[in-house]
């Protein structure tokens, strides 16, 4: 993996940390995702589109958090969880995405 800069300040600044893979972790945000996706479908049902919006983006949250703790890295901030998931994921060729801000 060549290391983004942006991914090595984060390292650096102890917002993101190398951690042994934990599998109960990454079921535990898997778990996490899964019951905030459907709270947002509920709450779409329930004509309440500005709640689903929250709970929405706490499942893309925690689906993250899933697939950089499979990485063995923890994160400390969601600008280098956003970070992080673009090294290891993106840049690998494993997911697409898009370019990031820059923060």
């Amino acid at each position: 993996m060549r290391v983004d800069s942006r991914f090595k300040n984060c390292l650096e600044e102890g917002k993101l940390e190398k951690i042994s893979v934990q599998p109960d972790l990454v079921k535990k945000e898997i778990d996490a995702a899964s019951f905030d996706l459907a709270s947002a479908e509920k709450s779409i049902k329930e004509n309440n589109p500005k709640w689903a919006t929250v709970q929405a983006y706490y499942s893309m949250f925690h689906t993250a958090k899933a697939l950089v703790l499979s990485k063995g890295y923890r994160e400390k901030s969601h600008a280098c969880l956003s970070i992080a998931l673009k090294a290891l994921f993106v840049d690998e060729g494993i997911l697409e995405g898009k370019p990031l801000p820059a923060f």
